[in-house]
């Protein structure tokens, strides 16, 4: 498929065959992007991979990716007991520590699946693209039959990278954004960063489901984390992923050459490179009213 027709399809209301890579352990957004995915109708949750990570909730990436998968399955036993979405372990190192591709129980699923599907796969990628670089790496080819939608980077025009998703693995963006895979990149600040909650937001999660009050719970728990300040707001990043797939209307969205994340840590920019999307804008309104009712109209099944 075309740029073009990707952007088409996205805008569809089709139900999309759909793969979630997440750093689920590293914030409070994931759970949130985990519990949206398993529960859109206009969502085939096909599976969910642990993405490694590391800082102060990991003592390195391997453990980072160990706690995600923990938590992965955490989150879809709360939302319904009997889910028998598939759960795979990432990558435990980079390719920047590793030097090439990091061969994992992901990034074999990856190739395999989207090798055999009937039709094109959406990966949402919300942590390091470790894994799915990996995949590109081991077989190329797979970049036919799947499309990534990935909060990486930073706006376009900023002169700083140092976004988590990319930092914590730099070279695996660099060999990911040179790949030619259909891509839609979504930068942090300044665009999914207009994702806020609050704690009044939060709590209205509360009594609706198991999963809905674990979600406040844990927003909750940020929350005091940051002193129980009047005026505290958690920016819920992830969510942008799933919402552009079920309500494409929340979401400006442009075909522009793809950027280069060059050794220097800043974009570079040649207009002879392939064309990706890239995410100009979202609206915060209209994507948590999408995510609030789905996560509200919830009810809990029994085992």
């Amino acid at each position: 498929m075309t740029i073009e027709q990707i952007l088409a399809d996205i805008k569809s209301k089709r139900r999309k065959k759909v793969i979630l890579d997440t750093d689920a352990y590293n914030e409070i957004d994931d759970q949130y992007a985990i519990t949206y995915c398993y529960l859109a109708d206009s969502i085939d949750l096909q599976a969910v991979y642990a993405a490694p990570f590391h800082n102060d909730k990991s003592t390195g990436f391997a453990d980072g990716m160990e706690k995600s998968y923990d938590e992965i399955k955490k989150v879809l036993s709360m939302t319904d007991p009997n889910y028998i979405t598939p759960v795979f372990e990432g990558s435990r190192t980079t390719i920047e520590e590793s030097g090439g591709p990091v061969d994992s129980p992901a990034a074999r699923h990856l190739i395999e699946f989207v090798k055999t599907s009937d039709e094109i796969v959406y990966v949402l990628a919300i942590g390091a693209i470790t894994n799915i670089a990996s995949a590109l790496m081991l077989d190329p080819s797979i970049r036919e039959n799947m499309a990534v939608i990935w909060l990486g980077g930073n706006q376009l025009d900023s002169d700083n990278l140092g976004e988590f998703n990319l930092v914590q693995d730099y070279t695996a963006g660099q060999i990911f954004l040179n790949s030619g895979v259909p891509l839609l990149l979504c930068p942090a600040w300044f665009i999914v960063s207009v994702l806020t909650t609050n704690i009044e937001l939060t709590r209205d999660l509360m009594g609706h489901s198991k999963v809905c009050d674990y979600l406040a719970g844990i927003s909750q728990q940020a929350w005091k984390d940051a002193g129980e300040n009047p005026a505290w707001v958690r920016t819920i990043w992830d969510i942008a992923a799933p919402a552009i797939l079920d309500n494409p209307d929340c979401a400006q969205i442009e075909i522009v050459p793809a950027p280069i994340f060059t050794d220097q840590r800043v974009y570079a920019f040649d207009s002879t490179r392939h064309k990706i999307l890239y995410l100009k804008s979202i609206d915060r309104e209209k994507v948590f009213d999408a995510t609030w009712k789905i996560l509200k109209s919830h009810k809990d099944k029994e085992a």
